[in-house]
């Protein structure tokens, strides 16, 4: 899990770690607000893991789901909410438009998943 070290993002991280076991957050600074989404490319482009959880801020990663799933950080007009989560997966490389999307979910959509019973 890659996290910006800004406060609320880093506590989000922590949070997933302690309570759902997830890795603990690496510090991001890529992540950061007032980046632009294409400083991250890099960073994920150098990454071997299968799978990568971002935790960051908006409009921030909103660009940068746009650039990795469309080619350009405004092609897609996606609204995070404040703990919305997005998917995207990769056939090959991390490239700008090689990502598909798969879902987006927001804040109140997660919270009626963890209170559904089973």
């Amino acid at each position: 899990m890659l996290s910006s070290g800004f406060a609320r993002a880093w506590q989000t991280a922590e949070l997933l770690h302690e309570e759902a076991g997830w890795p603990a957050p690496e510090d991001c600074p890529e992540l950061e607000a007032g980046r632009s989404a294409s400083s991250a490319l890099p960073l994920l482009q150098g990454r071997a893991e299968r799978s990568i959880a971002l935790v960051g801020h908006e409009p921030h990663l909103s660009r940068l789901a746009s650039l990795l799933s469309a080619g350009s950080e405004d092609a897609l007009d996606l609204e995070l909410k404040k703990g919305g989560v997005v998917l995207l997966a990769f056939a090959y490389a991390v490239e700008p438009g090689g990502a598909r999307l798969r879902w987006a979910l927001a804040p109140k959509v997660l919270r009626a998943l963890d209170s559904a019973p089973g």
